[in-house]
């Protein structure tokens, strides 16, 4: 095996070698941008010489980081995956925040894929990409308004069972429930202009963030689900996301959720799909469970 050695990442020295790898790939490369300007330690390169052969990016320290993994096919029999791998969970084994750890890869990496198998990691779940290029929907006549702090636990509570019960009928495991925390809530607060509630007698019914051209969350409550308002939701905000300029709008969707085909009736098309794939490194310390009458 050839000499090859893990580093953290200099923009300097790696920036241009890992756009000429990725040069196919613009998902890669928006993850590692996003990656790059929380922190370029979070980026570990694996160098021959002065050539970059591969390179591994995640997004922090947390409860749960999230990685992307990527080794030059020519190079992919030096081990080079591994040996990435290993200096990264060498980092969160050292890390109290971290229980598990999320990697995203193409289905079309197979090499990638087993190599995360051959790891100790399983598939999670996969998420397909769609999008929607077209003139806006007709304006309808539902009452949506912009999130105030007041509405923190009502979306907590909406979006969180929401998510809970989609991730229940979709067989991913283990179960888990967010409890509202301070920060998120201040997060909120600062990003109230792209976040929207829907309500019906004054009472919220759906909620939804934009991201750009992304819609980042739609839910609707589980009280209030399969009455049209998801349908009517989601044509507002790609409304709002096309009068702000853009000519297209994006969203994920896990595979299995229903809400696929109410995206599909809207015009939204898949366009990429990506699986994930994860592994525990501490036991979990969510609830498993939403509380009772929650």
């Amino acid at each position: 095996m050839r000499e090859i050695e893990i580093k953290t990442y200099t923009p300097q020295r790696d920036r241009a070698q890992i756009e000429h790898l990725l040069h196919h790939d613009s998902y890669l490369l928006e993850r590692l941008d996003q990656d790059e300007k929380r922190n370029k330690d979070n980026i570990l390169v694996a160098l021959m010489n002065t050539k970059l052969v591969g390179f591994l990016s995640f997004n922090g320290f947390g409860r749960k980081p999230e990685a992307i993994l990527y080794v030059s096919k020519e190079y992919e029999a030096e081990h080079i995956g591994t040996m990435l791998i290993n200096q990264y969970e060498e980092m969160l084994v050292h890390n109290e925040k971290v229980e598990h750890t999320i990697f995203t890869c193409s289905p079309s990496d197979v090499d990638v894929i087993g190599l995360l198998e051959n790891n100790g990691y399983r598939l999670y779940f996969t998420s397909y990409m769609m999008e929607r290029i077209g003139e806006a929907f007709p304006t309808s006549n539902i009452v949506v308004r912009n999130y105030e702090d007041d509405d923190y636990y009502e979306w907590d509570r909406i979006c969180e069972l929401a998510f809970y019960h989609m991730r229940q009928r979709v067989g991913m495991y283990p179960p888990f429930f967010y409890k509202p925390v301070a920060s998120e809530r201040e997060i909120y607060a600062q990003n109230k202009n792209n976040m929207f509630v829907m309500t019906v007698e004054n009472k919220i019914v759906a909620i939804g963030r934009i991201d750009g051209n992304k819609i980042g969350i739609v839910a609707v409550s589980i009280e209030h689900q399969s009455r049209g308002y998801g349908r009517d939701f989601v044509q507002f905000l790609v409304n709002e996301i096309i009068r702000s300029g853009e000519e297209k709008a994006i969203l994920q969707v896990v595979k299995g959720n229903f809400a696929k085909s109410l995206y599909e009736s809207l015009g939204f098309k898949e366009y990429n799909y990506h699986h994930f794939y994860i592994k525990y490194f501490r036991p979990e310390t969510r609830l498993s469970a939403p509380p009772d009458n929650y």
